[in-house]
């Protein structure tokens, strides 16, 4: 095999895996991009679940005060005023 010929056979080779790395950052970067894509879509999705949870436990609190005001707001029986006045 003479220079020239090892020299053709190595610009083959050196085109060859120059065409297979182009090929493979574009599927790198295609996967990146998809990848990158699902990410933020979570992170909407879990602001979506931040706020659900907000909402439910301001109802819970929201419940719990709305019927602790309705038990005092509620009359207590003659029996139980007169056992708190003989405690005072």
């Amino acid at each position: 095999m003479t220079q020239s010929e090892r020299l053709a056979a190595l610009e083959q080779r050196l085109g060859d895996h120059e065409a297979r790395c182009e090929e493979r950052l574009g599927e790198i970067k295609a996967s990146s991009a998809s990848t990158l894509r699902a990410v933020e879509g979570l992170k909407s999705r879990s602001w979506g679940v931040v706020a659900a949870l907000l909402a439910w436990a301001l109802a819970q609190v929201w419940s719990a005060n709305a019927t602790r005001i309705g038990r005092l707001e509620t009359p207590r029986p003659e029996a139980a005023r007169t056992i708190d006045i003989a405690a005072h």
